[in-house]
Order: structure tokens, then C-alpha cells, then sequence
């Protein structure tokens, strides 16, 4: 199943953030150490606030605004 989530405001300096409609987890590195090699950036990425992301599985992309849902695509619901 594919579903397509709204990215909340990333939180703890990248470590957090969650869909800002139903609260799904995009990503969580709070429980272990983020490695970064010398030299390199040490920013955590993350999805922009406010873009559609589409979770497949372990697969994580973003979609456009405008783009119509792909077959076996839903929207996720608002937490209540």
C-alpha cells in the first residue's frame, strides 16, 4: 500500500519529523548516534515542511503538488 503524506516541521534539529495531517513518522533518528564522517556536512536532511511524501514499504519520495494519485495510491487521514 502506498499513501501520501504531508511533511510537519522537522523537529529536534532534523532528528524528528512526521506527517503534519495524521502524524505518521517520516523519520526518527532520536534513538541511536548519527555518524558523519570528518569533513562532511553534518545537517540531518530531511523533507520539506509542506511537501507531499509518498511512503511504499521502506521507500520514501516526494510528489508534486498538482500530481494526480497513482493507481494504489491513497492520502492518508487526519488524526483524530
Amino acid at each position: 500500500m502506498t499513501t501520501v503524506h504531508i511533511a510537519g516541521p522537522p523537529r529536534m534539529g532534523g532528528l524528528y519529523q512526521e506527517c503534519s495531517r495524521c502524524r505518521y513518522v517520516l523519520q526518527n533518528y532520536t534513538g541511536g548516534m548519527v555518524m558523519v564522517p570528518d569533513g562532511q556536512d553534518a545537517e540531518i536532511p530531511h523533507f520539506p515542511e509542506g511537501w507531499r511524501i509518498v511512503i511504499s514499504g521502506n521507500a520514501a519520495w516526494a510528489k508534486a503538488d498538482d500530481a494526480e494519485l497513482d493507481d494504489g495510491e491513497t492520502e492518508c487521514r487526519p488524526a483524530s
